[in-house]
């Protein structure tokens, strides 16, 4: 298989009377780095399950060298790095990435040298006796990278894999990746971060309605080029942020004497305005994420906290949270329906003898489905067969559907595409816009200055004084400012 291109042809999949693909033809080249972009349901996550094996497509072919791709050579060949990692909780990191490889030893195996030298590459050797679940989201998807390097594949398919990383941890990544493919193996990157795509792939195609809608290489290769590709037009908050501005600065929110038990920051004051969308920015370790799990009741901390007129345990049990990784809001085993309605009260969806309601309940998902823009074949399908930004506005509209006073987000639009990202941030302002509080944990100083109010830079557990977005004319003066906070925050 070494060195031999695969040939995607004319290829079809339908789900009921959706049309995932639509003749899709591609060609996959042994020794470079593909991009493929996309908005979410245009057919990307249905075209990777068919390569990997994961899904028969209903017409077309895959061919290698002339004979048919196989099923079975694609479950051996073809190695998947998720978005969401695929691992074992109750297994070591080491163990991870012996899963498949163990032979017949009845015993524990050992490590080869080979996967220790790969976890130290990556980082991972310090986990390397380390439960999975004890460790860090970005520690995970660096584990699940590892374990697709450790297989023999030819064929190794990268979804968004650097969501959760460090700039440091995505560099390790994409030169383990450029790795791959000067070896001669066919290298695939799925991602909505449209710099990944300009400076790490060699070509890269948009995928519409199921098929290539646009190829782009060399000078054409541009960000600008793949994002008019991937929206019909640009839409801006300045308006929604220019009304938000107007409103009354009475708090919502007062956290004063604020404490990590762990450590991650002590005595902070922090305050939210009713109607705003605040952001935390502060990369991993800074105690800006625990400050925000922390204000859910999810990390332990001491001090005094009022929302809305409760105070204490009270009001956190105003708070909804939502967490970065998806599987951790989603049950995968229920239908898109019920993962609306999980955190609803029992008086929601239950008569007095507690008692489902069934009709009520699929009243209540059927408009749920609509307000908060969720895109579904039907309320019956199970959850994974959305696409990510459609599963993510699920796990924000369960949240939102209980109806709390203060949300809070982990990097809310992680992995998500363009379109489906602005379709979020409308979600968040009107929530904001009838007197409730956002605080979003982010990463990316974009996604602040799309569609926050106030950005406040946490480094080494302090907090900076807030910056207000409407005061940068473009992402690129607060990315500036941001920078500069983060360095003097380290420095003090």
């Amino acid at each position: 298989m070494r060195a031999v291109a695969i040939a995607i042809r004319a290829l079809r999949k339908n789900y009921g009377n959706t049309r995932a693909l639509d003749g899709l033809d591609l060609d996959l080249i042994p020794g470079e780095v593909l991009g493929i972009a996309g908005p979410n349901g245009a057919g990307k996550s249905t075209l990777m399950r068919i390569l990997a094996g994961e899904e028969r497509q209903d017409t077309g072919e895959l061919r290698a060298g002339g004979t048919v791709f196989s099923r079975a050579e694609a479950a051996r060949l073809v190695a998947v790095v998720h978005q969401e990692p695929q691992l074992f909780p109750n297994l070591t990191v080491a163990e991870n990435l012996l899963v498949g490889r163990e032979g017949g030893n009845v015993m524990r195996p050992a490590s080869p040298a080979s996967d220790r030298a790969l976890m130290e590459a990556l980082g991972l050797g310090p986990y390397a006796a380390r439960p999975l679940a004890d460790c860090t989201l970005a520690v995970q998807q660096r584990t699940e990278i590892a374990r697709a390097l450790a297989r023999d594949a030819k064929v190794f398919l990268f979804d968004e894999p650097n969501s959760a990383l460090t700039d440091e941890e995505s560099d390790e990544l994409f030169r383990e990746i450029h790795k791959l493919a000067d070896a001669g193996n066919i290298v695939i990157l799925v991602t909505h971060r449209l710099g990944d795509l300009v400076e790490h792939t060699a070509r890269v195609v948009v995928v519409r309605d199921g098929r290539i809608a646009a190829e782009l290489q060399g000078e054409a290769l541009t960000e600008e080029a793949i994002a008019r590709m991937l929206v019909l037009e640009e839409h801006r908050h300045e308006a929604a942020r220019g009304a938000r501005e107007g409103r009354a600065e009475t708090a919502l929110v007062r956290a004063h004497g604020w404490t990590h038990r762990g450590g991650a920051f002590a005595d902070v004051s922090l305050t939210v305005a009713r109607g705003e969308i605040l952001a935390l920015m502060g990369v991993e370790g800074s105690g800006a994420r625990e400050l925000l799990r922390s204000l859910a009741g999810v990390d332990p901390a001491q001090g005094e906290i009022a929302v809305a007129e409760a105070t204490g345990r009270a009001a956190i049990a105003l708070t909804a949270y939502v967490p970065a990784t998806r599987q951790l809001s989603l049950y995968t085993n229920l239908s898109v329906g019920d993962n609306l309605l999980v955190r609803l009260a029992r008086p929601d969806i239950a008569d007095g003898m507690g008692t489902l309601r069934p009709a009520r309940m699929r009243t209540l998902a059927a408009d749920f489905s609509r307000r908060f823009l969720v895109k579904t074949r039907t309320l019956t399908q199970g959850i994974r067969s959305l696409s990510g930004g459609n599963q993510q506005k699920v796990a924000i509209a369960q949240a939102l559907a209980a109806r709390p006073r203060l949300l809070l987000l982990e990097e809310p639009t992680r992995g998500v595409d363009i379109g489906a990202r602005r379709e979020i941030y409308r979600l968040l302002e009107a929530y904001a816009g009838e007197g409730n509080g956002v605080v979003m944990y982010c990463t990316e100083v974009p996604e602040m200055f799309e569609a926050a109010d106030r950005v406040i830079v946490v480094s080494d557990g302090r907090l900076s004084a807030p910056l207000a977005v409407a005061d940068h004319p473009h992402v690129e003066a607060l990315a500036t400012e941001v920078t500069r906070l983060e360095r003097h925050g380290r420095a003090s």
